[in-house]
């Protein structure tokens, strides 16, 4: 079994708790799981497990996790990063759910997790919440977070993480985007190089969700439309990891993609595209001016 098998979930901040919840539960179909202080947790309603955690106060992004296989595996992690200098956290049962887990950050500052959980099973189709909607996602996907160094952070996933790099595009001194995975799905967090202009640290680009397919997709973009949420891209195919997607800005003011169809990847050699245009569409057009711009890091002195 793989020591890492796909991302856990993604902790945000949004700028108003109330709409943004009101979102997610009535119109993406989200399940309202547990509500902590300030903090309210969020399912797809499949497993027992959260996939997305919500605060108020500014938009982007806390920390996301990666489950792991078991707990000798934190704890592989926490005695590994220390020796080679990395700072690390326990943070076991620090969220609902979760058993055991380790923090550390990335050279770009971007909180990540190692995680396990009490509800290790699979999802079941036929066995779902109540208040879970039919037309809800499968499942948290990935992310993608803005980095001012994309070459020590896909170095530091790739060597110190042991997460495999699916693809990379752009040249090798000027690498424009990196794909990570955890196990053999195209990727669990991405890496996009951040604009000239963009902050010294890690940024939010995008959460995203996993459906079935482009049917589920446009029932979703259908169920969604008018109630609060600014269409931006898609629908369209990636070119690399193969997935469908579609893009949009949620009420709490973070970018949400919404994919299907991602890429089983079971080589070690990343894929490497000539530029970023290629790499993000299939089908054409190139991304807005608007993808550009992303949505923030939570930190220490902003939670």
């Amino acid at each position: 079994m793989a020591d890492l098998q796909r991302i856990e979930h993604a902790h945000v901040h949004v700028e108003n708790l109330d709409d943004a919840i009101a979102f997610y539960t009535d119109a993406m179909g989200l399940v309202e799981l547990e509500r902590d202080d300030d903090t309210v947790y969020l399912g797809t309603g499949l497993t027992d497990n959260f996939d997305l955690a919500v605060t108020e106060g500014g938009t982007g992004i806390e920390h996301t996790a990666v489950r792991a296989s078991d707990e000798s595996v934190v704890d592989d992690y926490e005695a590994r990063l220390a020796d080679e200098g990395v700072p690390v956290e326990r943070v076991d049962g620090a969220d609902p759910g979760q058993e055991t887990g380790v923090r550390f950050e990335m050279p770009s500052g971007m909180p990540l997790e190692v995680v396990t959980v009490a509800d290790e099973a699979y999802a079941h189709a036929n066995v779902s919440a109540p208040a879970r909607a039919g037309h809800a996602p499968a499942c948290l996907d990935h992310v993608q977070i803005f980095t001012p160094d994309i070459h020590a952070d896909m170095t530091f996933l790739r060597d110190t993480v042991g997460m495999p790099i699916s693809d990379i595009a752009g040249p090798m001194d000027d690498i424009e985007v990196a794909f990570a995975r955890c196990n053999t799905i195209h990727h669990d967090v991405a890496l996009k190089a951040m604009p000239d202009d963009g902050p010294d640290h890690a940024s939010l680009h995008h959460v995203a969700w996993g459906f079935d397919d482009i049917g589920h997709i446009k029932l979703f973009l259908d169920t969604v439309a008018g109630r609060g949420m600014e269409f931006e891209r898609g629908i369209g195919r990636h070119y690399a990891g193969n997935n469908l997607y579609a893009y949009i800005w949620e009420p709490g003011g973070n970018r949400f993609e919404l994919c299907s169809e991602a890429a089983v990847v079971k080589t070690d050699e990343p894929n490497h595209a000539p530029d970023y245009e290629t790499a993000t569409t299939a089908w054409g057009p190139d991304a807005p001016p608007s993808f550009s711009e992303g949505s923030g890091l939570v930190t220490p002195d902003d939670r």
